[in-house]
């Protein structure tokens, strides 16, 4: 019997199977990083937003001193606790784009278009503006949305919903648990 000097060439079947299930393991890998990456970039615009709006109120109350110094009910850019989806808020303010407002009436009409805008940008938005000597609670390492009402620091409190959880919550019909704020911001030093 003659036997050929040369070795059998090419794959086998099992070997096909498994080159096909690594690659696939790896393309899942890549997949899952990329969903990832989306995810992350979305979370970084929204905070992007939060950070932005805060700004901008920061930027209208230091234009209203003589409004944003009160501590009492006169004080129009504080608020105690707001929610987008309770508030639709086009209440307080009257139209001060083409008539000239006291600074009272500017201020109702700053906090109404600013919580519009919190509304659009932030999902299921949260917002406290109030005069917070420490928002930071040490005891459990995180913001709180409690205010101290003392002081004479000014600062706006920020939370949402993230992206993710948003959507995990339309489809379960669960309520999200109480989170702490996400951004806080001084808007006046004292």
């Amino acid at each position: 019997m003659a036997t050929s000097g040369r070795a059998d060439a090419g794959f086998s079947l099992v070997e096909v199977l498994v080159s096909i299930a690594v690659l696939s393991v790896g393309l899942l890998g890549s997949i899952g990083m990329l969903l990832t990456a989306v995810r992350t970039g979305k979370e970084a615009a929204t905070f992007a937003a939060a950070v932005n709006l805060a700004r901008d109120l920061s930027e209208k109350v230091r234009m209203n001193p003589g409004v944003a110094a009160r501590t009492d009910a006169a004080n129009t850019y504080l608020v105690a606790s707001w929610t987008a989806d309770g508030d639709a808020s086009a209440d307080a303010g009257g139209e001060c784009t083409a008539a000239a407002c006291n600074p009272q009436s500017l201020a109702a009409w700053d906090m109404n278009e600013w919580k519009r805008r919190v509304a659009k940008a932030l999902p299921g938005a949260r917002l406290s503006v109030c005069f917070d000597d420490k928002p930071w609670n040490a005891s459990v390492g995180e913001y709180e949305w409690a205010c101290s009402q003392s002081g004479s620091s000014v600062v706006v409190k920020l939370g949402w919903v993230p992206h993710a959880d948003a959507a995990n919550a339309k489809h379960n019909g669960e309520p999200q648990r109480e989170r702490p704020p996400r951004l806080v911001m001084q808007l006046v030093s004292g």
